[in-house]
């Protein structure tokens, strides 16, 4: 049986993967009227970015003998990684804002491109995942898990469900909503950062960003890797949202001050 307080606890993650973007986009805009088209610019991104292109380009490289080879070094597979996220999310970020944001490339819009980007992700890659692990903690609970889904799949694949579900702490459940709210930070962090980079002819700022991606990816491949405690990873995503949360605050002054400069000028 599954634990009715860890079912309780991935309905409160999967609420937050839905509500938090959608609560942030209510938010915002009616406070601060940031542009929609710009939270759908950057959901889109990530869908195309990582939905579209990255995620079925790993797919493929799986299967291929120097990709087999590098995964033998988790040092380099992270690298690889998250190296290869930040080009994709970010390059994705850059081209989108120069293209299709020339006129509404404010540092409010910047906070919607992030809201949109980090949305999707948070809905995609763990919403849906929690909203399959309810659906099924129910059919395990209920007996219908065992006397019908587990026939038709190999016996150490449906031992492997169960077990997750059954064995995961109960805290842990609730990881999910933890991390997506500060991976939310975090991506509104980079897509300011790629947004300075468009509106003020500053290239290096893209560089920045996929660097800095990597850096806040990485780690976090390797920590998983070491088999750690899902809330000594937490702290890392959340120190890193800590650093993103102190940009996001300084940086609206600096866009400030940035434009002062060159109206001067």
């Amino acid at each position: 049986m599954v634990n009715t307080l860890s079912i309780v606890f991935m309905a409160i993650s999967l609420l937050i993967c839905f509500l938090l973007p959608i609560s942030l986009t209510i938010y915002f805009y009616r406070k601060y009227k940031i542009s929609l088209i710009a939270v759908l610019l950057g959901a889109i991104v990530f869908l195309v970015s990582q939905v579209a292109i990255r995620i079925p380009l790993l797919a493929i490289f799986g299967k291929q003998q120097w990709y087999i080879e590098m995964t033998a070094n988790i040092y380099v597979l992270a690298l690889f990684l998250a190296l290869t996220a930040g080009i994709f999310e970010e390059v994705g970020r850059y081209i989108v804002m120069k293209l299709l944001m020339k006129k509404s490339l404010s540092f409010k819009n910047g906070i919607a491109f992030g809201i949109g980007h980090g949305g999707i992700e948070a809905i995609i890659i763990v919403g849906l995942t929690l909203l399959n692990y309810i659906v099924i903690s129910a059919m395990i609970n209920s007996g219908l898990f065992d006397n019908a889904i587990a026939a038709t799949l190999p016996p150490e694949i449906a031992a492997k469900i169960k077990s997750t579900l059954i064995d995961t702490p109960t805290i842990n459940f609730l990881a999910g909503g933890f991390e997506r709210t500060m991976t939310m930070i975090i991506q509104i962090a980079f897509s300011i950062l790629v947004l300075y980079s468009v509106k003020f002819k500053k290239p290096i700022y893209l560089l920045y960003a996929i660097l800095l991606h990597a850096v806040v990816d990485a780690p976090t491949v390797v920590l998983v890797d070491m088999g750690l405690n899902v809330w000594v990873i937490e702290i890392f995503v959340a120190a890193c949202a800590a650093v993103g949360l102190i940009y996001i605050i300084k940086s609206k002054s600096k866009f400030a001050k940035t434009e002062e400069v060159q109206a001067e000028e």
